[in-house]
């Protein structure tokens, strides 16, 4: 019986032997590898400056941006600049055209875009007409101005 016994017992620690040795090999290979990537990493954001959100566009943020003397003020701009197109006028076309911009760090505006479109003649004017826009209070997020988009309705209506 004390033979039978011998042959499992040394099958157990050879077992056992075999786990540990596995356990540190990993150990030793990849502690390293992974305090190199941390090291690299670490390094990569010291000497690198982060422009992910240099550029960023925000849809929201903290304080959005606001046209310089309100939305009155908007809008009574909106109205003393856009003309109402001689053809449309004849042909009854009225509606609510939508252009979409950034209102960037310093406040002034890029990238417009129809966000709503009613007729090329009505389409262009509001184009126009924003893009004739000064420049804005700049959005802020965490205390630095940051780009913003934002959209504007000019309507066009007949009386």
């Amino acid at each position: 019986m004390n033979n039978e016994q011998a042959p499992n017992l040394f099958a157990g620690f050879k077992c056992l032997l075999f786990a540990i040795s596995a356990l540190m090999l990993l150990v030793v290979v990849f502690v390293p590898a992974r305090a190199n990537a941390q090291d690299k990493t670490e390094k990569t954001t010291q000497t690198h400056k982060d422009n992910t959100t240099d550029d960023k566009v925000y849809d929201v943020c903290e304080q959005m941006p606001t046209y310089k003397g309100g939305e009155e003020a908007m809008m009574r701009f909106l109205s003393q600049v856009t003309r109402y197109p001689q053809r449309a006028q004849e042909f009854g076309i009225q509606g609510c055209v939508v252009v979409g911009f950034i209102v960037e760090k310093d406040g002034s505006l890029s990238d417009f875009k129809f966000i709503q479109r009613v007729d090329p003649e009505l389409d262009d004017e509001a184009l126009k007409t924003v893009k004739a826009m000064p420049k804005w209070n700049p959005g802020k997020h965490n205390g630095q101005n940051v780009r913003v988009r934002h959209s504007v309705p000019v309507g066009f209506k007949l009386i």
